[in-house]
């Protein structure tokens, strides 16, 4: 059941119980080689270790997004789950995937995880309350945190499939709206998706098998503003 205002119940609680366990854990190890860890101050995640909520059981070795609302920690939409296991994100010689441009191996279960009930939503709102003429949606939770570290407010769906009619006129205001899906199959079609729905959408090419996280880790701090022709 979800509260009046939107929000998956137990979501805030959830949120703080596996922050307190993210210190140290394979999931600040994840988001580091991610080139990502600085964000961890600003995004909160956390990490199902040996304190988990009933319930959550299945979540265990799962980095946790919180959906951050732009009023505050206190107020946190829901909460999504990224397997980050050893078996699933390493080879056998202890190097993640990603690293080798190698698709990580989940098995029968999924590589991120929703609660039960729970709808697609957009993460990272706060960044629709900046003052900025223009705005970027990105293809997942931590590709929108490479934009935002590179300087440009972003917003993330969880797919082509994800995205709602409501969304739309979020973005109604801006004078460029950048999309950048990944570079594969799903990230072209989601890119093509929004560049026809968003008149002011303005679509973005990623190179083959690259995502903006991995752009900015291979080339540095600005290469996402060059890639869309905001650097200075």
């Amino acid at each position: 059941m979800k509260r009046s205002n939107g929000a998956m119940p137990g979501s805030e609680e959830s949120a703080k119980l596996y922050q307190s366990q993210y210190l140290g854990s394979p999931a600040e190890e994840y988001l580091h080689a991610r080139g990502l860890g600085e964000g961890a101050t600003r995004w909160l995640p956390g990490y199902v270790g040996d304190s988990v909520k009933t319930g959550h059981e299945k979540y265990r070795q799962h980095l946790v997004i919180p959906y951050l609302r732009p009023a505050g920690t206190k107020f946190i939409a829901t909460v999504r789950f990224r397997c980050v296991r050893d078996e699933c994100v390493k080879d056998t010689d202890g190097l993640y995937h990603f690293l080798k441009n190698q698709k990580e191996d989940h098995g029968k279960h999924s590589k991120y995880q929703s609660l039960p009930a729970d709808h697609p939503r957009l993460y990272n709102t706060a960044a629709l309350i900046t003052a900025s003429p223009y705005v970027a949606i990105a293809e997942g939770e931590f590709s929108s945190w490479a934009v935002e570290l590179d300087g440009i407010p972003a917003v993330a769906v969880q797919g082509v499939s994800a995205w709602k009619d409501p969304f739309d006129r979020a973005f109604a205001g801006y004078e460029k709206v950048f999309i950048l899906g990944d570079g594969d199959d799903a990230g072209n079609k989601m890119t093509e998706k929004l560049a026809e729905r968003l008149p002011n959408g303005v679509p973005v090419t990623l190179p083959e098998g690259s995502d903006p996280d991995s752009l900015r880790r291979e080339q540095g701090d600005g290469s996402i503003r060059r890639l869309l022709g905001l650097e200075k």
